[in-house]
Parts: C-alpha cells; structure tokens; sequence
C-alpha cells in the first residue's frame, strides 16, 4: 500500500485550543471577553430642548382701592324728600340716597333728563278722527235699521248710482220771445229761459214732467244765459227758489234752497216715484228792471235701476 503524498494530503485544520486558568483549569477572562459580540459605547445624553412658549399678556397695574368719602351736606341747599339731606340746587336725584328730587308728576317744565326716558308722543287728532268716522258709520247703519223705512230709503239713497232722467215736456207759467222752457233742457249752456219780466221774476215757474215715476234724486241747475253769468251784459240769476215735487200719489214735495250766481250747482231732492218737478223762483241775483232771470240748463239725475 502506497502512502499519501505529503504535498497531495489536506492539511489538517487546526483546533484552536483555548488556554486554561492555571488555577481552576477554565478558560480565562480574556478569552472569554473575545468571544462576546461587541457593544457599541454609550453616548453621552443631549440636553433637553424646551418647547416654544407665547409671550405673557402684559397685566395693567390694579387701581389703589380707596374708601369712598361721605359727601359734606350742602349748607341751604334743597332737601332730599327721603333722607333730608341737603343736595346741591338744580340737582334731579338725590347724590346721597339716588332719590329723584322732584316727583315725576311735577318735572316736566324743563324736558327730560339724564335717567328719565321721555314718553312717546301720539298723534290724538288722528285717533280722534278715526273714532268719529266709526261713530257716523254705526249711527248710518243703526239708523237705517232701526229707524224705519224712510231712514233705510235714506241710506239707500245716498250709496245709489245715479244716472241721467230725461224729461218728456216742458213747461213756464210765462217766457219771453224765443226763449222757451225746452231752451232748459236741450243739453247747451250758451241757450236759456227767461221769464220775459223784469225784477226779481217772483212766482215764476219751469216746471219738467216725466214719462214714468222716477226715483229723483238730484237736479243739476246752471243759472244765467251763459257760462260767464256774472257778466254786466248778462241776464238776472236766480238766488232763492223752491223745488215743488210731485209723486205718482199726487203728493207734493216741497224743498226751499239757494245757490250762488254762476257756475253749475247740485240740489239733492230725493224724492221717490217723482212725476214732475217745479223750479218756482223766489228772489234774484243782479235783479234790474231791463234784466229778466234766466236759466241756461236744468238737469235731472235718478237712482240706477240695474
């Protein structure tokens, strides 16, 4: 058998050999120290950082506390109602005790003052006004239900819609030449009646008839022979005159007015069932003996049927 070759043989690996204490025989402490894993040294600890902190709200110094001192009552001064002491004059509240001075019921010549809330002002003419238009509403109402039939015609007759009535004939106790009753009612102002007397005209008449008995409830009266009535050159107007109203009873109404010269003017004549109507004239306006009256239109107006 041939033997290995010295240069062809592994080399043995080496056993490392760990010394032993001559004392005890165990491995030593050095030895021991090697085989540990090392540990990194320790760091020294940094120093703590403190957290940002806001400014302090600066605090104003607190006022010394000083014990209030009693006022000195003031020699012939006014009198506190409650506390008697003597106030300054002119003062409205007591400085001692805050009393008012002056009762409330007599402080008001000078206004209000500091502590005392004005009152409101109110407009009583306003309320006034208000409660007496309410009060003529009631009496209306009241009346016409309790007063009867005529006060309820009444109340009708004055909440009506009117409308035009138109007469079928007209007649005069007496006109002058070309100057016709039919003159009153032809619907122009420039064309008129006259009485063909000079004066006054006393007891003259126009009187309007109508087809059928109408609810009269107003005439519309324009005096004069023109719109300009008060003109020197134009004829007398009337000033004073009566309304005779007869209804299909036979029954005569009788009504007294007067109206200004010139201008057309409104009578109210309420008058139910009316047959015809009697303009009969009293006294007149610029009367003259070379002047006659004259009456330029006479219009008449009903209750509206519909």
């Amino acid at each position: 058998m041939t033997a290995p070759d010295a240069r062809t043989a592994p080399a043995a690996t080496p056993t490392p050999t760990t010394p032993a204490s001559p004392a005890t025989g165990r491995p030593s402490d050095t030895v021991a120290r090697s085989l540990l894993v090392p540990v990194p040294e320790s760091r020294p600890a940094e120093p703590a950082v403190a957290a940002p902190v806001l400014p302090a709200r600066p605090e104003a110094a607190r006022p010394a506390v000083r014990a209030a001192a009693t006022p000195a009552p003031v020699e012939g001064g006014t009198p506190c109602p409650a506390c008697s002491l003597a106030n300054t004059p002119g003062r409205h509240f007591c400085r001692f005790c805050a009393t008012p001075m002056v009762p409330e019921r007599l402080s008001t010549a000078e206004g209000p003052y500091a502590g005392r809330r004005p009152g409101l002002a109110r407009d009583r003419s306003r309320v006034l006004v208000r409660a007496l238009v309410a009060a003529a509403v009631v009496a209306v109402v009241v009346g016409g239900v309790f007063g009867g039939p005529p006060a309820a015609r009444a109340v009708q007759d004055h909440f009506a819609t009117r409308v035009p009535v138109h007469p079928v004939a007209w007649l005069a106790s007496h006109s002058a030449p070309k100057q016709d009753p039919k003159l009153a009612g032809d619907g122009y102002s420039n064309t008129w009646w006259g009485t063909g007397y000079a004066g006054d005209s006393a007891g003259q008449y126009l009187e309007a008839r109508f087809a059928e008995p109408t609810d009269l409830l107003s005439v519309l009266i324009t005096p004069g022979s023109a719109k300009n009535t008060t003109q020197a050159d134009g004829q007398a107007t009337p000033q004073t005159f009566d309304l005779v109203v007869r209804d299909a009873a036979g029954e005569l109404h009788v009504s007294h007015h007067r109206i200004d010269d010139g201008g057309t003017q409104r009578v109210d004549v309420r008058v139910r069932d009316a047959l015809s109507v009697q303009l009969v004239l009293r006294t007149a306006w610029r009367a003259d003996p070379r002047k006659q009256v004259a009456v330029a239109e006479l219009e008449f107006f009903g209750r509206s049927v519909s």
